[in-house]
């Protein structure tokens, strides 16, 4: 009896135990299934836990239980509760106007002057036939900005060289911003082996490039690329103190193949009659600004309505690129769909299925970041990267998530 006893109790417990990790499962489940934060148009449904086990109620923000029907326009909070008893998580639901955005899909040229002078890289110099260490070692770090020498503005890197060479070997104050945070240190330059005074570090103010435009508002205010602008030695989000886009031409392009990333190779003019608009910001999430002149491939484009997180299916979709001198739509194929994603720019998994964009691309390649996504009528987000192994894979970011910006 005592025997049985024990095997009955061990059942129970062995069954309560799974039971207990069967709901820790759903729990961690639940969490990743419903956002944090969901944009709905007003008038348009509240789908957030649909085909879930779970209950949600809503609230304004002074606390009020309202019906989705109530939702017209601010902010709302829902409570999501598990079988309507355990508390998963609180959805911030904004209701918003009803966008729409002319989708792009073009390739465009960048020109960035830097808010500073980017320290790149610290190097030793030679002085009597001997390396010595950089001036500057200890001191400095790549992805800092010089913003000033001895109190005066430097905005070229011609003004720090022009600088440190008429120093005479003297003490030189600079104004340095490391992680946006200023602040002030001394470096004393050295006369080197080529009779000129450095501080041995080699430094960047502008930058250039390809890209794709995502959008265009009815504001004319622009977004692009789906991630920022980032200087590929330091990998910082580069700093701008003033940006243009031009139109760019594509010339050639180089297919991707596991291992080797492909790329659009164009043509940019840098010239007024070619100028586009202006850079006003460079985020994580993408290149923002103000078009001021529409590109002739865009006269005819007519605008799309976008499509929010939670309406994004797994299954067909398009691109919008450029590969030769037209935009077209090339197919996809969406895999999976993260509503919370670690990295905001990784929201949307696809593959691309299109025969002929893998014909001459081997997939999705470098200048191809910022093409909108497309499905079922609705720009719903861009490319953003590849994955290096496989150019057919890739990941895209949330429109919404761009237009936030």
């Amino acid at each position: 009896m005592i025997f049985l006893s024990t095997y009955r109790n061990k059942r129970r417990w062995i069954a309560a135990a799974g039971m207990t990790i069967w709901l820790m499962s759903a729990y961690v489940w639940m969490l990743d299934e419903i956002p944090g934060t969901v944009c709905v148009s007003d008038g348009q449904p509240l789908n957030i836990t649909e085909g879930l086990p779970v209950t949600s109620q809503i609230r304004s923000t002074d606390g009020i239980a309202v019906s989705a029907r109530m939702m017209t326009g601010g902010r709302y909070e829902v409570e999501c509760k598990l079988f309507g008893l355990i508390p998963v998580k609180e959805v911030t639901v904004h209701i918003v106007e009803e966008t729409e955005v002319i989708p792009c899909g073009i390739p465009f040229g960048i020109y960035i002057e830097m808010e500073g002078i980017l320290v790149v890289e610290l190097c030793d110099l030679e002085q009597n036939g001997i390396s010595v260490e950089s001036p500057a070692e200890h001191i400095l770090k790549p992805g800092d900005y010089i913003t000033a020498v001895n109190g005066a503005q430097v905005t070229a890197k011609e003004d720090l060289q022009r600088a440190v060479a008429e120093s005479g070997g003297s003490v030189l104050q600079l104004t340095v911003v490391r992680g946006g945070e200023a602040f002030q240190c001394s470096v004393t330059p050295i006369c080197t082996d080529s009779k000129i005074f450095q501080i041995g570090v080699w430094v960047r103010d502008d930058l250039a490039g390809i890209g794709t435009l995502t959008y265009i508002d009815g504001e004319g205010t622009f977004g692009a690329l789906g991630h920022g602008i980032t200087d590929t030695d330091v990998e910082h989000l580069i700093s701008v103190l003033d940006g243009t886009v031009y139109q760019a031409k594509i010339l050639s392009v180089i297919r991707g193949e596991q291992g080797k990333p492909g790329e659009l190779v164009g043509q940019i003019h840098y010239n007024q009659a070619n100028r586009l608009g202006q850079i006003t910001k460079n985020t994580k999430n993408g290149i923002f600004g103000q078009i001021e002149n529409l590109p002739d491939s865009l006269a005819d484009a007519t605008s799309m309505e976008i499509g929010f997180k939670q309406e994004i299916e797994n299954g067909p979709a398009q691109i919008l690129a450029t590969i030769d001198d037209q935009p077209e739509l090339f197919d996809i194929e969406i895999m999976d769909v993260d509503l919370n994603p670690r990295e905001s720019n990784k929201g949307i998994r696809f593959q691309v299925t299109d025969a002929n964009l893998i014909r001459k691309t081997g997939g999705i390649i470098q200048g191809l970041s910022g093409a909108p996504i497309l499905q079922n009528g609705k720009v719903i987000g861009a490319v953003t990267h590849v994955l290096v192994n496989d150019p057919c894979k890739g990941y895209g970011i949330f429109i919404e998530t761009m237009i936030e910006q």
